[in-house]
This record gives structure tokens, C-alpha cells and sequence, in this order.
């Protein structure tokens, strides 16, 4: 706990030298993989910021906060691991209440989307979908509602989750080593601190809103049921 306060007060003060001390630094890259583990892989997780998070890690990276080669290891490997979570789910657990609660929690725009890219594309979406926040956590489960073949799966799966960490972070890197950035490193480092904080945040009252509206969508059913059959009694 004492840890995770030193890095939340790193964060907060931008205390870059606090965040490169190894025994921080190895902390740092659990989370994140865990994180892109959990966004990518698990419905109720969607709403976690991977966009925005690697783009910070490519900032941090221009910083020297993270090794390029090894950051990118760890962060493709959670994409990749989450995504493979995200497959199983829908060829073993996809007609268990768990797994369709979930997805019907997610708003009708990222069912629709996640459809058309897959009908369309097949396996070929998933170069897509990992640039589309909620699409990149629902297209391996729709692949594995399909039963579509594991060993294609993971080729697609694991190429298209280097591309989009490299892309990312690419992006994040080069313009931690732009002289805008440099001018204004400070407010900047803020602004790109806050955006997942803020995202996490919207996300997580996002989830609350759905969950009592279907609650309440419920209790309206049953009670017009029982109206209907005390009426026909």
C-alpha cells in the first residue's frame, strides 16, 4: 500500500526520478500490463484508458522512465493475453448469463460496430478494432463465439497487438522528444497524467448508470408482469 501512495504522490508531483527507482519501476510495469490485460480481455474493464495509457508510457519512455525494448514486451503481452481471455470467454463461457450481463451492458454503438468490422473483415478486424476503445474488448469474444480456428486467432492476435502498442507508443515517444513538448513539459506531463485518471473516472459512473438503469428496466418488467397476471386471474 505504502508503495502504491509513493507512486500515486510520484504521479501527482511528476517526481520522474521517484518512478525510475527500480524498485517502483518494476511495480509500474505490472500494472500496466494487468491493465491492458484487463482492457482488452474482460468486458467490465473496457472502460480503462489503454489509448491514453500508452501514450504515456511513450512520453515516460522519451524520459527514460521505461527501457523502449522491454516496456513494449510487457505491454504486448498483456494486449495479446487479454485479447486471447477475451476469445475463450466467448468460445467456452458466450452463452453463460455472465458473459451475455456483459454484454449487454456495453451501449448498442460498439455491439454495432464490433458486428460490421467482424462480418466484414473476419479475424482481418482485429488490425482495426485495436484502435477503437470497447471494439478491441468485444471482437475476440464475437471470434470465439464463432468458433472460429484458435491458431489463426493467435497469429492475428498477437501481430495485431504489436502493431497497436508500437503505434502508440511510437506516437507518445516522438513527442516526448519534440521541442513543443519540451517548452511546455510541465503542463503537458499534467494534462497527460489527468486524461486517464479523468477516463477511469467517466468510465466507472458510465458502468453505474447502466447497471441501475437495466436494474430499474427489471423491476419495471416483473412488476408489469405480475400486474398482467393478477389482471388475467
Amino acid at each position: 500500500m505504502e508503495t502504491i501512495l509513493t507512486i500515486y504522490h510520484a504521479f501527482l508531483g511528476m517526481n520522474l526520478s521517484v518512478l525510475k527507482d527500480p524498485s517502483i519501476l518494476w511495480i509500474l510495469y505490472i500494472m500496466l500490463f494487468i491493465i491492458l490485460l484487463l482492457e482488452n480481455g474482460v468486458l467490465p474493464a473496457a472502460f480503462l484508458p489503454g489509448d491514453s495509457l500508452l501514450f504515456l508510457t511513450g512520453v515516460f519512455i522519451s524520459e527514460d522512465v521505461f527501457h523502449f525494448g522491454l516496456i513494449n514486451l510487457v505491454l504486448i503481452a498483456g494486449a495479446a493475453i487479454g485479447t486471447w481471455l477475451g476469445y475463450i470467454q466467448g468460445l467456452w463461457l458466450g452463452n453463460t448469463k455472465m458473459v451475455q450481463g456483459w454484454l449487454a451492458h456495453l451501449p448498442a454503438r460498439y455491439h454495432d460496430k464490433a458486428k460490421i468490422l467482424f462480418h466484414k473483415y473476419g479475424l482481418q478486424a482485429l488490425f482495426i478494432g485495436r484502435f477503437i476503445a470497447f471494439v478491441r474488448t468485444l471482437l475476440p469474444i464475437m471470434a470465439g463465439l464463432s468458433g472460429l480456428h484458435s491458431k489463426r486467432f493467435h497469429i492475428f492476435n498477437w501481430i495485431s497487438a504489436t502493431l497497436w502498442i508500437f503505434f502508440i507508443t511510437g506516437l507518445g515517444y516522438l513527442f516526448g522528444l519534440s521541442p513543443l513538448f519540451k517548452a511546455y513539459k510541465e503542463q503537458f506531463m499534467l494534462i497527460l497524467m489527468l486524461i486517464p485518471v479523468i477516463l477511469i473516472g467517466i468510465g466507472i459512473v458510465a458502468s453505474l448508470i447502466l447497471v441501475i438503469k437495466r436494474a430499474i428496466n427489471k423491476k419495471k418488467k416483473s412488476a408489469n408482469l405480475s400486474k398482467k397476471a393478477s389482471s388475467n386471474e
